[in-house]
């Protein structure tokens, strides 16, 4: 079958490695005669991708590496062609939803194995591509706002919420889930004139740019999907007894780098984290909820075929790419 793989060394037989030697775009291959793989034990589902995302830092997540080995490509959509002789809860044709483990990856390829409390149905009004679109940004903005942040799902009484990288892959669903929670949103973007409008549109009470953060009234809740700078002023808006929370790859350790920088001054009362989002069917379980009743879909900013995600990952990478997700269709 035909799959994309990562170079496991470089052009001049050094091995790739995290943190410090990551693999460049360069690194990413497609493969024709990779073999297809194989139903081998309880909960495992084979199933023929029929589409799947692009994240812009995956390069960089150390599951990559040994001694993990994981493969590229993580949210899918698709019809399941094969189960373990146990499985219960799907059959054979059922077209199904998700995203894998960070630790597995591997749906950039023609065919893939994924677990099944790791799938779920697909609802009958998304296409593959939209499909594809969901599970890993809406994963991690649900887990972000519900699970960690821990955010009342029905607002009693609302809560102040701020959005960094609002108009993002991830930070669109963090407003629409927080929205329709019942919570008071201010999303940030780097340009209203260019990200107002789409803002405006899935709920966002107000929208702000990251120059006016020192005009802002302070935030019960702020999460940050941008990391950098933008991460380092956010705990100049987030209340004394206020929560943040960033799951960006390039936030690691950056509770300890602000303590470090001085900029936690006055806010040793933050209940500060970061996280990384895990497959969740009850995640998954809100998030078709949302399909179904029409308040949630897919953004796909374009497709591209196995021969193209090296140049796509690059263009995610280089981030300010537009609204959506580029979906891969292998």
């Amino acid at each position: 079958m035909r799959a994309a793989r990562v170079r496991a060394t470089s052009p001049e037989g050094t091995p790739y490695a995290f943190p410090n030697n990551p693999a460049p775009s360069s690194a990413i291959e497609i493969h024709d005669d990779i073999p297809k793989p194989q139903v081998s034990k309880p909960g495992e589902l084979l199933i023929r991708v029929k589409a799947s995302t692009v994240y812009r830092d995956n390069l960089i997540w150390n599951e990559l590496y040994p001694p993990n080995h994981a493969l590229l490509g993580n949210d899918f959509a698709g019809i399941i062609v094969d189960v373990h002789e146990s499985e219960q809860d799907f059959r054979i044709g059922d077209h199904v939803y998700g995203m894998s483990h960070a630790k597995r990856g591997g749906m950039w390829a023609e065919y893939a194995v994924v677990m099944s409390e790791e799938a779920v149905k697909k609802p009958d009004n998304l296409s593959w591509e939209e499909a594809a679109a969901l599970p890993g940004a809406a994963i991690t903005a649900d887990q972000a706002l519900f699970m960690h942040a821990g955010l009342e799902t029905t607002a009693q009484p609302p809560k102040r919420v701020l959005i960094t990288g609002a108009s993002g892959g991830v930070g669109m669903y963090l407003v629409q889930f927080a929205v329709a929670a019942g919570h008071y949103v201010v999303a940030a973007t780097s340009s209203k004139e260019r990200n107002g409008s789409f803002l405006h549109s899935i709920g966002a009470h107000e929208v702000v740019e990251y120059s006016e953060f020192g005009t802002l009234d302070k935030f019960d809740f702020v999460v940050d999907s941008v990391g950098f700078q933008v991460l380092s002023d956010c705990w100049s808006v987030v209340k004394p007894d206020g929560t943040l929370v960033s799951f960006d790859a390039s936030s690691w350790g950056y509770i300890e780098e602000g303590k470090s920088q001085g900029i936690t001054k006055g806010k040793e009362g933050v209940r500060a984290l970061y996280f990384i989002a895990e497959p969740s069917r009850v995640s998954m379980a809100r998030i078709s909820e949302h399909v179904l009743k029409g308040s949630m879909k897919g953004h796909v900013l374009k497709t591209v075929s196995l021969d193209d995600v090296r140049e796509a990952y690059e263009a995610v990478h280089s981030r300010g790419i537009g609204q959506g997700k580029i979906v891969v269709l292998p």
